[in-house]
């Protein structure tokens, strides 16, 4: 080192330049991307990548681009091709360098080989199908490609990200150690529920056994049709929506059988099996019914009444808990338990 400068000899730069390029590849990186980092004009990155480096280069510039490689100091001069650990890309430090609203930083082609089966398997747990996850912008065979570890086109971090919510998963997460879906508890799908009142949380969960959880997948989408017509009869059946007729003028009112609305009912009760719904509101709720539940189907209690919500009774969340959730509100009357295997229509 001579002044603050690294000496390069004529013989290592075709060594050092091809290095500058596998790594940087290795990395996922555009050429303006990684002298972005380093600090260094991109024509004269591009200029050192074909050996085309100086005599001698600035011992800051060399640090630069070293930690913009991710790699041990000295390892870009040094004689020895050091083994490396696999590059490391962060989607979330990445959202840092948004450019014009899109995520250009690219995953690294090896970590993306990595990446698709992982996804697989991921969306699999969750019970997924292909085409449910691939409107997270993505054509069905180019999701079959992806989980193949193929990918037709550079993986970025916008579409990395894409591809995480579609599967429930946080930034970064599809980037992490084969694991099991974080949403998966004994094989059931957890799913938060964050309602101010047991009537609204009994509606969310209608919606997402009307849909079989695909509501959850994409939010922003509104509910079709046909998954709002399920989800009124089921929060019907506990008292909630619109209708207060019996079952039946609520079928027609749909322009469907008595018999049709029993059995859709039934199949979205059945279809909760899968699911583990957390209810925060239905926790306290029970708290509050430890400390003395009203033995009459009227609740006095002020408390109990604002948890429940102005439509829902005890003997219907009572019902909703036994059927939905497979568990007793504490304390619970045996009216309310008869309630929980018949509720008049």
């Amino acid at each position: 080192m001579t002044g603050g400068h690294e000496w390069i000899p004529r013989s290592g730069a075709l060594r050092i330049g091809q290095r500058l390029r596998e790594r940087r590849r290795a990395l996922g990186l555009t050429q303006a991307e990684l002298a972005g980092r380093a600090g260094v004009a991109q024509s004269k990155f591009v200029h050192w990548e074909k050996a085309g480096l100086p005599s001698t280069i600035a011992t800051a510039t060399l640090d630069a681009l070293e930690v913009a490689l991710q790699v041990p100091q000295g390892w870009l001069l040094s004689h020895d091709m050091q083994p490396l650990p696999d590059p490391v890309f962060n989607a979330g430090s990445a959202a840092a360098r948004e450019q014009g609203g899109t995520l250009q930083a690219r995953i690294p082609p090896a970590r993306c080989r990595e990446i698709g089966p992982h996804a697989r398997r991921l969306r699999e747990e969750l019970g997924l199908s292909v085409a449910e996850v691939a409107r997270c912008a993505v054509s069905n065979p180019t999701l079959l490609q992806r989980e193949k570890g193929t990918f037709p086109k550079a993986l970025t971090a916008e579409r990395l990200r894409a591809w995480e919510r579609a599967l429930l998963l946080a930034p970064d997460q599809l980037l992490a150690p084969p694991a099991a879906h974080p949403g998966l508890r004994d094989g059931r799908w957890r799913v938060v529920i964050e309602a101010e009142t047991l009537e609204t949380a009994i509606r969310r969960v209608a919606e997402c056994l009307a849909t079989g959880g695909r509501n959850l997948v994409r939010p922003e989408q509104p509910l079709d049709a046909k998954a709002v017509r399920n989800a009124d009869l089921l929060a019907h059946r506990y008292g909630i929506g619109a209708h207060r007729w019996p079952l039946v003028d609520v079928a027609v009112a749909y322009g469907i059988t008595l018999s049709h609305a029993h059995q859709t009912i039934a199949g979205m009760i059945v279809r909760a099996a899968q699911f583990e719904f957390d209810i925060a509101v239905l926790d306290a709720l029970v708290e509050a019914s430890a400390a003395g539940l009203p033995s009459t189907t009227a609740v006095a209690d002020r408390r109990m009444r604002d948890l429940l919500g102005p439509s829902l009774s005890m003997e219907r969340a009572a019902a909703f808990t036994s059927e939905v959730l497979s568990q007793r509100i504490a304390r619970a009357d045996a009216r309310m338990a008869a309630a929980c295997t018949s509720i008049p229509q």
